[in-house]
């Protein structure tokens, strides 16, 4: 899909240079219209054909059949190699079959019923920003991020399934809001409107995201993927990978010193088993930081690492103030008021006060912050994005912080994403490691991904 869609940008940018009017200059029902030059170079590119020799119809209606078929040109499909019998109302032998074949067998379309097409019905902003999204997910096409989408005021008129989209779509600038600020997701679409957003489309597969326009990537327990997670090393490698934001696990030693470790115990990630001789479970909170020093947390991962101690959390906030780095902090357990503020303390002494993310599957833990740092950005990490969730994450503004929700990227729907936009809540998804669900998530609203390894560098390249 994505080879085809790069010999096609490929042929449009080569046409590019024509003169705009020479496939156009039959028409006479565009001179002097708003979309004029869009309708020429759309129509120069073989996506539109008039409905005459002479006349385009450019405020006409855009059907879904329509609408599609231009989708499939935009590929460059071979209509010959499409069919289908899904739909009763796609007669096989119709103009369009080919291209609804073709979106149904890529995932871009559905019908409007198990087997209902409605190609003759209008396409809505809705729906043709959902199948924008769609082909841009199944072509590769990560969409910018160049102006934040603050909401609209027919939200409610929105449908569920098609809200993140709409954000998705405007945030890119291929699409507008109405006079009042309204977006009138289930107004029909004209041939011009579609004409407009379709160059639009093509000008950002033509050229890169700006760092500016990119999606914000927070790196999982450092680089883990090669070093040993929750280690200075494994943070040093995604300072030279480019993260800017990193997270990292918090837990407390029996004599209260703060350490990064995931797992209530030792055993996974050090060599206790090995230099105790035995199996049995080793909690860090029965630990003392000297004790937990004595032993290797580096060689399960790879010998290189070798004699690689546990870090403390001053440790780490003093790594990330040395390579700029914005720490996503997780507070691993349940903690008491002074446990948060000892880690406040430590955030401040480096002069990282206004530069940490403070997150935690316990809204308590988030509340105590909130108690000692009224303007620090909190997450609430969910394991789901529910009524519950959304309302604790609400609880914890104040009209001074921010708050966030994350949830884990394959428990997140359409749905689930338009409830956080309706209730005015960033989100952010975990933990992404291929660069196929990282160009699904980055074509979403989602503020930020946390991943293993997916890097800038692999995402927005190719």
């Amino acid at each position: 899909m994505k080879k085809i869609l790069s010999f096609a940008l490929a042929a449009a940018l080569l046409l590019g240079g024509l003169p705009t009017q020479s496939f156009a200059a039959g028409f006479t029902d565009i001179e002097g219209h708003w979309a004029e030059e869009s309708i020429n170079r759309a129509v120069e590119k073989g996506l539109f054909s008039g409905v005459s020799d002479t006349e385009f119809q450019p405020d006409g209606t855009m059907t879904r059949a329509m609408f599609v078929t231009v989708m499939a040109k935009y590929s460059g499909y071979t209509p010959s190699k499409y069919k289908t019998d899904k739909f009763k109302d796609v007669p096989s032998d119709a103009w369009y079959a080919p291209a609804v074949a073709w979106a149904v067998q890529n995932g871009i379309v559905s019908g409007t019923s198990d087997n209902t097409f409605s190609p003759n019905a209008p396409v809505s902003r809705q729906q043709a920003a959902v199948i924008l999204v769609a082909y841009s997910n199944a072509a590769g096409v990560i969409l910018p991020r160049t102006r934040p989408c603050t909401g609209f005021s027919d939200n409610a008129q929105c449908a569920d399934y098609a809200l993140d989209a709409v954000y998705t779509l405007y945030r890119a600038g291929l699409v507008d809001g109405l006079p009042g600020g309204s977006f009138g997701a289930n107004h029909g679409m004209t041939r011009a409107q579609c004409a407009v957003i379709l160059c639009g489309y093509l000008d950002i597969c033509a050229r890169s995201c700006t760092d500016a326009e990119k999606i914000s990537m927070v790196n999982h327990r450092g680089y883990s993927y090669t070093a040993p997670e929750n280690t200075l090393p494994a943070y040093q490698v995604s300072a030279q990978k480019g993260y800017t934001y990193v997270e990292a696990d918090i837990r407390f030693s029996a004599d209260g010193e703060p350490v990064l470790l995931h797992d209530a115990t030792i055993n996974r990630t050090s060599n206790v088993e090995e230099v105790t001789g035995s199996d049995e479970a080793v909690y860090l909170s029965g630990c003392t930081l000297a004790q937990l020093q004595t032993y290797d947390f580096g060689s399960w991962k790879a010998e290189r690492y070798a004699g690689t101690k546990i870090p403390t959390f001053r440790d780490f906030i003093a790594l990330c103030a040395q390579n700029g780095l914005h720490p996503y902090i997780e507070l691993k357990q349940q903690m008491t008021q002074q446990q948060v503020g000892k880690l406040v303390d430590i955030v401040k002494e480096y002069d990282m006060y206004g530069n940490v993310t403070w997150i935690s599957f316990y809204s308590e833990n988030l509340a105590k912050l909130r108690s000692v740092c009224p303007t620090a950005e909190l997450m609430l990490l969910a394991a789901t994005v529910d009524t519950d969730s959304i309302q604790a994450a609400k609880n914890l503004k104040n009209g001074k912080n921010s708050v966030l929700l994350s949830v884990r990227y394959n428990k997140l729907t359409a749905a689930q994403r338009a409830a956080c936009l309706r209730a005015g809540l960033d989100f952010g998804v975990w933990t992404v490691d291929s660069k196929a669900d990282a160009i699904r998530q980055t074509n979403t609203s989602a503020m930020f991904l946390t991943t293993d390894s997916v890097t800038w560098d692999t995402l927005y390249s190719g």
